[in-house]
């Protein structure tokens, strides 16, 4: 198995004069050797194909502005800068990474002054080299997010390598444990499975250069905070059917109170966790590039899925601390691959579906993947079942051209084990499961809503709770959300309520007794009075264990009750 090689008429005689301008003493010895014998280097092996690429691509193309030299940015000119105009943008660096000292700017500053070497097709993933230092560095760039040296790695060495093996993981030889903890991935079973189609002794120098993985030895338990003894003063909210108190909280669409009730988690459509103190009103912490989020069962730990930026999925698993907002590992967990939602399970795990049809059993303690469940398509939502075998799932097909939800939909109960269905729910589009695992509600939506009150084990149905009349031309997913307290005794569901003659739509949360199926308290959330046309939405609902409410109205603020 031989890769075909192609190599480019050079330039660097066209060039040079340019490249002077940016580089006074011009391109180091070994690169300019390679360059006056080729403009790169393409690389083809059974319709794989990579390129080392030419002189004008490397430092960013002919056009006007493109091919130049690397200005030092000062934190005080980041506002300033038209930054898709720069060479490489979102391929090496750009604007969303967080820079808040010297170092963070120093990091971005690197990864500005890079010149391209090779891309790897399908992959977020760049390689580039940094003429601008004192001695030239080839780095592995990830995401544009952050830049790894290929330490001990020579020009040379890199082509003879690239000549061999293309953009196959090769290079992941060549990086560090730092590197392989900030990446969370192994490095040598990543390049073992990257060149398996290879002689192995082809490839053995390579393998020879990264140590043996020796067995994990025992994990020193995380020691967490306990829960706080402070009461929530409950009178201090109103009671349901009076205005509740609203925390200014922009766009709010999830939330979760902490088991102890003092601590309010608030997921919101601007991509930010953020952490209340319910009774003294506070906030204690926030994040931003939250894709999604889940609380623990003790309430001591936010799980957040993180994205490098607004306009890409979520790469990453953090772990933080409620209380503080502080990660719990070194590192986040990262599989390489994009992520969709997540569920914190019993047993301290947490559950992550990715887009690859897989589901990621993880231990909150330790960050280690306990299993991994593939096949499991069209995930939307992930939900804990009372205990760690299982974990409920809302499943339909989502259609990103149109951005809509399309097909059957249904609520499946998953053992972790196998990714077995357990029991399957038809129609169902939302769920919410008490915290023993004995109930779970469903809700469906036909021409009025519907939600079934089941004991799981059984299956038995034990209260159908009738809603109101639903909008055919609207999302039936929209504003229908369902809670259960933290006892299991009680049910909130909101839900958007169709009022045929006058065609006006109302949302409204009910409180129903779980045990006995009966209706306690209905609020009507009401309009925006400046847009009368527009109703307000419940995103996200949550019981206290202190009997506090809380619905999160997007565009419209936390609003709390006492109930």
């Amino acid at each position: 198995m031989e890769p075909r090689l192609k190599s480019p008429p050079s330039k660097l005689a066209k060039l040079k004069p340019a490249i002077a301008a940016l580089l006074p003493g011009g391109l180091p010895a070994d690169v300019a050797r390679f360059y006056a014998k080729s403009d790169g280097l393409k690389f083809s092996l059974q319709g794989e194909e990579a390129v080392l690429v030419g002189l004008a691509e490397m430092f960013g193309g002919l056009k006007k502005g493109a091919f130049r030299g690397h200005v030092v940015v000062k934190k005080a000119d980041l506002d300033e800068l038209e930054w898709s105009d720069l060479p490489f943008y979102e391929r090496f660096f750009n604007e969303y990474a967080d820079v808040f000292d010297k170092k963070s700017l120093d990091r971005l500053n690197l990864r500005m002054r890079l010149k391209l070497l090779v891309s790897v097709a399908g992959e977020s993933t760049e390689l580039g080299i940094d003429y601008f230092d004192a001695k030239p560095t080839i780095y592995f760039v990830h995401r544009a997010d952050a830049a790894y040296p290929l330490k001990d790695l020579g020009f040379d060495d890199f082509v003879e390598w690239f000549a061999k093996f293309g953009t196959r993981r090769w290079y992941f030889a060549f990086l560090d444990k730092k590197a392989e903890a900030s990446l969370n991935i192994d490095l040598r079973a990543e390049l073992e499975r990257s060149l398996e189609d290879f002689p192995p002794e082809a490839w053995a120098p390579l393998l020879a250069r990264l140590p043996k993985k020796k067995e994990p030895g025992p994990v020193r338990a995380q020691v967490l905070a306990a829960a706080s003894d402070r009461p929530v003063v409950l009178t201090s909210f109103p009671p349901l059917k009076q205005p509740p108190e609203v925390l200014d909280e922009e766009h709010p669409r999830g939330v979760a109170f902490s088991a102890d009730g003092q601590h309010l988690v608030v997921w919101g459509a601007n991509h930010e966790v953020v952490v209340h103190d319910v009774g003294r009103r506070e906030r204690l912490w926030k994040q931003k590039h939250a894709e999604a989020m889940d609380l623990s069962a003790d309430g001591q730990t936010v799980a957040v899925l993180e994205h490098p930026r607004a306009s890409e999925r979520a790469d990453r698993l953090v772990l933080r601390a409620c209380a503080t907002g502080k990660p719990l590992h070194r590192e986040p967990w990262r599989p390489g691959c994009a992520l969709k939602t997540l569920a914190c399970v019993g047993g301290g795990r947490v559950v992550v579906a990715d887009t690859a049809d897989t589901l990621h059993v993880l231990d909150v303690a330790t960050q280690r993947t306990l299993k991994t469940v593939p096949r499991v398509k069209h995930v939307r939502r992930l939900g804990a079942a009372g205990d760690t075998a299982r974990v409920l799932a809302h499943i339909q097909a989502y259609d990103e051209g149109a951005m809509a939800l399309t097909g059957p939909s249904a609520v499946k109960l998953l053992d972790l084990a196998t990714g077995a269905v357990v029991t399957s729910w038809a129609g169902a589009t939302t769920f919410a499961a008490s915290a023993d695992g004995a109930l779970v509600a469903l809700g469906s939506s036909g021409k009025r809503s519907v939600v079934r009150i089941v004991e799981l084990e059984s299956g038995r149905v034990v209260h159908e709770l009738q809603g109101g009349a639903t909008n055919p031309d609207e999302d039936p997913h929209a504003g229908f959300h369902l809670a259960f307290s933290p006892d299991g005794a009680r049910l909130v569901v909101s839900e958007r309520v169709y009022d045929a003659s006058s065609k006006t739509v109302t949302s409204t949360v009910s409180l129903y007794d779980a045990k006995l199926g009966t209706l306690v308290e209905r609020v009507d959330l009401g309009r925006n009075p400046e847009r009368p046309r527009l109703t307000i939405d419940a995103e996200g609902l949550a019981l206290s264990a202190d009997g506090v409410l809380c619905v999160a109205a997007d565009a419209y603020g936390l609003r709390l009750w006492r109930v």
